[in-house]
């Protein structure tokens, strides 16, 4: 039988050092959200980012805006967050609607307050293996190999999707010359010639393209380590709506060594790291600047 790869005991974990380091240091960390509405799959994550704010002992200022927002007024919200020394932290809840410039975007959140790494300095700082904000999606597929003991030290890893929020950063972050990283990676994406004779050869396949059952059992290899990104919106034969990853899971299951549930696998992770990284903004502004090894430290500490 696989291994089912459940996020909520390192969820839960994450959540014991958000509170830990908040008594700690006694911190009052306030975090700025902004979601221009008009994504399922983004109401899910922010409602749930809402919901469990307050049980840390964080705070939201949420904004959400309706579908025809400007980028001006998105630009005037960032700018006064960032100049507003009782917002630790910024996030900006993707996609945005077609027609923005996502990369000015990403340029108009301080580096300081840009708690999910989307700014282009925090970006460049995976890449060189230097301290900065990481990702919620990406760390939590990296903490998530660390807490089962997956080690993907030169094992094929396959990532499908190259999006700059979850893709990229994570074939990086995969490629450290750090514990639990040192893979050889592979992205694939819409444009990749034969994609199944790759992700055959993967040892761990991790899928990120939200394409709701995209992964088919055909497409993987007896023994995979099938780690599921995705969040997508499904409809059930009752008309019910429901949550499902992007791998068809009832067959990879069969096949697969270990695999994440949808709900309740990286989804649930992503959302607590938002915290540590609001945490980590909040420590900043008392110069007491903590690295992803001390906060991996105080959550292995918390199991």
């Amino acid at each position: 039988m696989e291994q089912i790869l459940s996020g909520k005991a390192l969820a839960t974990a994450v959540k014991a050092a958000v509170s830990k380091l908040i008594l700690e240091h006694d911190l009052k960390p306030r975090m700025s959200l902004i979601q221009i509405e008009g994504d399922p799959a983004s109401d899910y994550y922010v409602d749930s980012i809402v919901k469990n704010s307050a049980k840390l002992g964080c705070s939201v200022s949420l904004s959400r805006l309706p579908k025809d927002t400007g980028q001006a007024e998105l630009m005037k919200l960032l700018h006064e967050a960032n100049n507003d020394p009782e917002i630790h932290g910024i996030m900006i809840q993707k996609p945005l609607p077609k027609g923005f410039d996502e990369m000015a975007v990403n340029l108009g959140i301080a580096p300081e307050k840009d708690i999910d790494s989307i700014s282009p300095l925090n970006l460049g700082k995976i890449v060189l293996e230097a301290n900065g904000f990481l990702p919620c999606t990406p760390l939590a597929v990296y903490l998530l190999l660390r807490f089962y003991g997956i080690d993907p030290a030169g094992r094929n890893v396959v990532i499908l999707g190259r999006s700059a929020v979850v893709g990229k950063p994570l074939a990086n972050i995969l490629l450290w010359k750090k514990d639990f990283a040192n893979a050889t990676v592979t992205v694939c994406h819409s444009k990749t010639k034969d994609l199944s004779s790759i992700t055959k050869e993967a040892d761990i396949l991790i899928s990120a393209i939200g394409i709701a059952g995209f992964v088919k059992a055909e497409m993987v290899k007896e023994g995979v380590i099938l780690i599921d990104v995705g969040i997508n919106e499904s409809t059930t034969a009752e008309g019910k709506v429901v949550y499902v990853g992007d791998a068809d899971y009832q067959s990879c299951s069969v096949k697969a060594a270990a695999i994440t549930p949808v709900p309740g696998g990286i989804g649930t992770i992503t959302t607590s790291l938002l915290y540590l990284n609001l945490v980590k903004a909040a420590l900043d502004t008392k110069k007491l600047n903590k690295n992803i090894d001390d906060f991996i430290a105080v959550i292995f500490n918390a199991i």
